[in-house]
């Protein structure tokens, strides 16, 4: 694991939905397939990226998770920033890598003083590994939903549906970003190893289809 310098903040959220069921929301093809699930009006809500088109599942998140192209995409950094002030979410932005800023890798992920200034959380990735200890160590990063993911589990949820998380699959593929359904695989074996208490839900799946608990509506 590799130590972070900057995740500190993250230990207030340690447990804080202990117990709980969430839904993380990402931004496939198959979110489009969506329809509410049963009692999902108690569940915390979790989303990323360009959720923001989704307006309907926008307007009941809780959580909202960004990272790339907040400097390159004017579209983009207008809609993350109407998101990021909505009052009934606390986001959380991707603004640190192995100790450096994101402005020092040219990737166009959000400064941590600009996040801050949204009232974002900054916090920091890595590339090599998961971890159970946000506040301590870095996040796998590679895309926004596995940094979401491992602070969904530091907050003591105990299942999770995951809606939209495709693995790369666009229309008309059957199969996904190999790169992405790996990591997908480390993150299970993570899972298995830290959280086995855990449920992970996969609602309409297609690259990950068989990797988690599968349903379909």
């Amino acid at each position: 694991m590799y130590k972070s310098k900057f995740n500190k903040p993250l230990e207030k959220f340690k447990n804080i939905h202990n117990g709980k069921t969430a839904i993380l929301f990402a931004t496939g093809p198959t979110i489009k397939n969506y329809t509410p699930l049963e009692n999902s009006e108690d569940f915390i809500k979790f989303g990323v990226n360009s959720i923001y088109h989704h307006k309907n599942i926008v307007n009941d998140l809780n959580y909202y998770f960004y990272g790339s192209h907040y400097y390159i995409n004017s579209y983009h950094k207008k809609n993350v920033d109407e998101t990021c002030s909505l009052k009934n979410i606390i986001s959380f932005a991707s603004a640190y890598e192995e100790g450096r800023s994101h402005k020092d890798i040219n990737r166009g992920n959000i400064s941590p003083e600009r996040a801050i200034e949204l009232k974002s959380v900054p916090f920091e990735n890595n590339l090599q590994s998961f971890t159970n200890d946000v506040s301590e160590y870095a996040t796998l990063g590679h895309s926004i939903i596995f940094p979401a993911i491992q602070i969904i589990l530091y907050m003591g949820i105990k299942k999770i549906y995951i809606v939209g998380c495709d693995g790369g699959y666009t229309s008309g593929q059957s199969s996904g970003n190999a790169e992405l359904i790996l990591l997908w695989k480390k993150f299970e074996e993570f899972r298995t190893k830290y959280y086995p208490e855990v449920k992970v839900i996969s609602v309409n799946p297609v690259s990950l289809k068989g990797l988690f608990h599968d349903i379909y509506i």
